[in-house]
């Protein structure tokens, strides 16, 4: 059974060596390991100094591995924080949940340095065992210095930014874009290409909803591959491929909503990422040139700035764990999506959103999810559909004619007045209507929203 599982597990780090430097945790491949030390944690703190002379390494293949399971007593989501030193040269970290068998990692000294990276990636479980492997006899501090809960960022509210312009054409489009398993595979049905959609396009007018949903992603021979590599046709694993493919898309459509997916920590998440950088280090690709052209990618502003998703991420959250489908939803608020191509997407797709709300076409959001890689297709499909209804429900608010505060279906001057009187004080608007006279979506009804209004009646 042990073997199966290695297997198993194996096979899924194979295909995360396409997003970071990879390789399976010790831990699967050891035969036996003498007791582990554990400790027991009661919620955030720091981790004792001098713990690492607790550990006995075991000598494995010229390394000391270095084990400690951590036992918590709630379930709750939590992160990790590096030690605020170097990592040493040729040390390898790995956090492996001790009850799905999944784990988020490596981490290395070039990655958590190249990408800046200061915390792990969210885990929620109880018991946690933490490997990390140094050449043989090298001196080395613990290399976590706390265990806490993820907080919301005070300026989380302020960077949501979804709406845009009322868009009234039939059946509005969905764009979804993917790359590896299991993510390409959660969107496989939305895609319009019988040679890799044998079942046909199922995102025509989709669920009667009264959308169209289509997808793209790079295909796999064979879709399960154990060495996926660049992969063939739409985003392909590579940044030129990517950026190219996603201009000449955006050419034909005009989505009003974009949602990328890509694969992420070998276990059962469903992680959205909150924010993504314009940045100057990314990880090489496959192909020469091995990094994004021109570099920063987006020259409208400066390296390493920020953009964010405008998903409806708490909804998605709550009805991912509604649908009972086995999944660790989450918002991811720390170090961006990773620098590699899923990050390369996703900020394609929030950048997308800010250019068609600069030239007042409607695109009302955009964001990225990353996959687990441990979910089966079956149930990443299950997940992307739940997603997909909730930002559709983002969608249908912003459908509402904005300025037609009385909606009787045209703005006019009896509009108008509604706005001068909140303005002036004499009159309030319900909920509702202060939503349709906020045309430019500032979050505030004030004189600006008086002369968007104005402009709507006399066509500008």
């Amino acid at each position: 059974m042990k073997n199966k599982l290695i297997f198993l597990l194996a096979y899924f780090s194979i295909m995360f060596a396409q997003e970071l430097p990879s390789g399976t945790p010790k831990y699967f491949q050891l035969d036996s390991i003498p007791s582990i030390f554990q400790i027991n944690v009661s919620g955030p703190s720091s981790f004792p100094r001098g713990l690492i002379h607790s550990i006995d390494p075991i000598s494995y293949l010229n390394e000391d591995i270095y084990f400690l399971e951590i036992q918590l007593d709630d379930l709750n989501s939590f992160h990790f924080s590096f030690l605020q030193s170097p990592f040493p040269d040729g040390m390898t970290l790995y956090l492996i949940d001790m009850n799905t068998q999944g784990w988020v990692g490596p981490y290395t000294r070039e990655i958590v340095e190249t990408q800046s990276i200061q915390l792990t990636g969210q885990m929620k479980s109880r018991r946690i065992l933490v490997e990390f492997s140094v050449p043989i006899d090298a001196q080395v501090p613990f290399p976590l210095q706390e265990i806490f809960l993820p907080e919301r960022p005070d300026n989380f509210e302020e960077t949501l930014n979804p709406g845009g312009p009322p868009h009234r054409e039939e059946n509005p489009t969905i764009l979804l874009c993917g790359y590896w398993p299991p993510s390409n595979e959660c969107i496989r049905p939305f895609s319009k290409n019988p040679l890799i959609n044998a079942e046909g396009w199922q995102g025509q007018n989709w669920e009667n909803l009264g959308y169209d949903v289509i997808s793209f992603f790079p295909n796999f021979t064979p879709p399960n591959c154990e060495n996926c590599g660049q992969g063939q046709g739409d985003f392909e694993v590579d940044y030129q491929d990517t950026s190219t493919d996603w201009w000449n898309i955006l050419d034909t459509l005009s989505p009003v909503a974009i949602i990328t997916f890509s694969r992420g920590y070998i276990d059962y998440s469903w992680e959205m990422e909150w924010k993504y950088y314009n940045r100057l280090y990314w990880v090489p690709d496959y192909t020469e040139p091995l990094y994004p052209t021109p570099i920063p990618p987006d020259s409208t502003v400066e390296e390493g700035a920020i953009r964010y998703s405008s998903l409806p991420m708490d909804s998605i959250v709550s009805a991912i764990e509604s649908a009972d489908l086995g999944l660790n939803p989450y918002i991811d608020y720390s170090d961006g999506a990773g620098g590699y191509l899923s990050e390369f997407l996703g900020y394609h797709g929030v950048w997308t959103k800010a250019i068609m709300d600069s030239l007042n076409v409607p695109c009302y959001t955009a964001g990225h999810v990353h996959v687990g890689g441990l979910i089966d297709w079956e149930t990443a499909q299950e997940a992307a559909k739940v997603t997909l209804r909730e930002v559709i429900k983002l969608v249908e608010e912003f459908q509402e004619l904005p300025g037609d505060i009385n909606e009787d279906n045209v703005v006019s001057i009896l509009d108008l007045l509604l706005v001068i009187f909140h303005v002036l004080g004499i009159s309030e608007l319900n909920e509702g209507q202060w939503v349709l006279a906020d045309v430019n979506f500032d979050l505030t009804v004030d004189i600006y929203d008086l002369i968007r209004i104005s402009n709507i009646i006399l066509d500008y």
